[in-house]
């Protein structure tokens, strides 16, 4: 995916106090540093505790947040500050962090926890993240009919005729429905060969979203530590 972190976001995350910009931050991108922290051998509580260590570290550092493409990308020095929280658990004598495949052994952990630079489980992990995200904003933007035409027609792979008779419409217009879904999707999201292409991966991105219980416990931690840091 060409997808680029959005500059005005950045921009706007310098402001400790805009509450907005940090909550749309903290949605798009807390999946793919907890997604990885799991890849990375760390169980569910300790990777919903790397969220909450990775946020506070872009909340201390926001004057990185002057983005210039020139200086690389948001998307390697992310990866930075991940891989840096899984290395300094794997060092502290109470953590236990299997490796991947399930190699506990010292080497295998110190691979996996000190390797410098983003990998394909990375990229693909923060695309998919950031694609679901985005999925997000074409529903907020859409008609609440028509997205629930290209969901079940694209996600769900359902007859469009059966559909049209479902929510009350057309043929022609649940086909229509689709290809302007599909039209916003890749407008934010970057080129894709084909339509069949886009909706796998969009099916992917939404499959890999961490679940339910995990977002609700790091949605509430990263939100008394924000206000608290908001506060102090």
């Amino acid at each position: 995916m060409s997808q680029k972190t959005h500059p005005t976001l950045l921009n706007r995350l310098r402001d400790a106090a805009d509450a907005m910009a940090w909550n749309d931050f903290f949605q798009c991108y807390w999946p793919v540093v907890f997604s990885y922290a799991r890849y990375r051998g760390c169980s569910e509580h300790t990777a919903e505790e790397i969220v909450q260590e990775v946020m506070l570290k872009v909340f201390e550092k926001r004057d990185v947040f002057h983005y210039d493409p020139a200086h690389g990308r948001f998307r390697n020095w992310l990866h930075r500050i991940v891989n840096n929280q899984v290395a300094e658990r794997r060092r502290r004598p109470s953590e236990r962090i299997r490796a991947r495949g399930g190699d506990s052994s010292d080497a295998a952990i110190e691979r996996a926890a000190e390797e410098p630079a983003p990998d394909a489980a990375w990229d693909e992990s923060f695309d998919r993240t950031v694609l679901a995200a985005l999925m997000q904003v074409v529903r907020r933007q859409t008609n609440p009919r028509d997205f629930v035409a290209f969901e079940l027609t694209v996600l769900q792979d359902r007859d469009a005729g059966d559909v049209a008779r479902l929510i009350g419409t057309s043929r022609n217009v649940v086909y229509k429905a689709r290809r302007q879904v599909l039209q916003r999707i890749r407008q934010l999201a970057g080129d894709y060969a084909d339509d069949g292409r886009l909706c796998r991966q969009v099916r992917e991105a939404l499959e890999s979203l961490p679940g339910a219980a995990a977002g609700r416990s790091v949605t509430g931690q990263i939100a008394k530590t924000m206000q608290h840091g908001r506060n102090g």
